[in-house]
């Protein structure tokens, strides 16, 4: 798994049959990491009939992954090495449900891991819960049933967790537009815009808008000026830095340590012994 780079769209529908010019036009526009996200829904808990052995499909599929090639990039002038992931957003009602135990591992096959919990409990576990690290918690204006306790807001910034606002919802009619705008206050007010990312949900080239574009739109989901540029870069990245860190054991965001090669060492710290020399100098001499 690679780390985010520039601009980010951490949200591109995998569920198209235009992905790949969907993913060339964002990366064309100005942005270099793209997250490819897959799309499910748990309804363990509302089936009444089960389907026979052998022939029921995985609920949660193995992730989409695209490849471009050099002759992808340079027909549409992209210059800079693009950032491709995987995502997963699973919509999520019931807390009594056995979706989180039974699909663990095949969750933990993306890059990124999200949730859309359409309840205050089912916010609550995501939050709460241990057997799936959670790194976005995509909130929808249209299926959420009513507004999201503070407490579980801030619980959520506190454990590096971020909060999804997408873009995308509000070119289709005026009442996903309210609703966005309604539910981006409502995070504003309990986080003061902390751990707020800006996506698309892109499902064609038409809905992708540019990174400054997306930062102007920022301002009216309630984000400063600061925080809505943030929300499509450095935030983005601590998002993705945060899932990375999680896969690797640790329950919050950690420092990296990296070994630098010798030469590598040398060149970066060739300072160093110099103001090491002239600090004693300085001492010698005062004394």
């Amino acid at each position: 798994m690679e780390l985010a780079k520039g601009f980010c769209d951490l949200n591109i529908a995998a569920a198209t049959n235009d992905l790949k010019k969907t993913v060339l036009k964002a990366l064309s526009i100005g942005y270099q990491t793209i997250a490819i996200n897959t799309e499910v829904t748990d309804t363990s808990t509302t089936e009444k009939k089960k389907k026979k052995k052998g022939n029921e499909a995985p609920l949660v599929p193995p992730p989409t992954k695209l490849k471009l090639t050099p002759e992808d990039l340079k027909q549409h002038k992209i210059t800079k090495e693009p950032v491709i992931l995987t995502r997963i957003t699973v919509t999520y009602s019931e807390p009594s449900s056995s979706f989180l135990s039974k699909y663990k591992d095949a969750l933990k096959q993306y890059d990124v891991i999200a949730f859309t919990p359409t309840t205050e409990g089912a916010l609550k576990q995501c939050v709460t819960q241990t057997l799936v690290d959670v790194d976005i918690i995509s909130l929808s204006p249209v299926e959420l049933k009513g507004r999201p306790a503070w407490k579980l807001i801030r619980l959520a910034v506190e454990k590096c967790i971020y909060f999804e606002i997408c873009y995308a919802p509000c070119l289709a009619n005026q009442s996903s537009r309210q609703g966005t705008i309604v539910l981006s206050h409502v995070l504003h007010q309990s986080c003061r815009s902390a751990n707020i990312i800006l996506t698309s949900q892109a499902r064609h080239p038409s809905q992708l808008r540019h990174p400054y574009d997306v930062m102007n739109l920022g301002r009216f989901f309630a984000l400063s000026e600061g925080a809505a540029k943030e929300s499509i870069g450095m935030l983005a990245h601590s998002a993705v830095y945060c899932a990375l860190a999680r896969k690797r054991g640790a329950s919050k965001c950690a420092a990296q340590v990296e070994v630098l090669k010798e030469e590598s060492a040398a060149k970066k710290f060739k300072g160093l012994d110099d103001a090491r020399a002239l600090a004693q100098s300085t001492i010698e001499i005062n004394d």
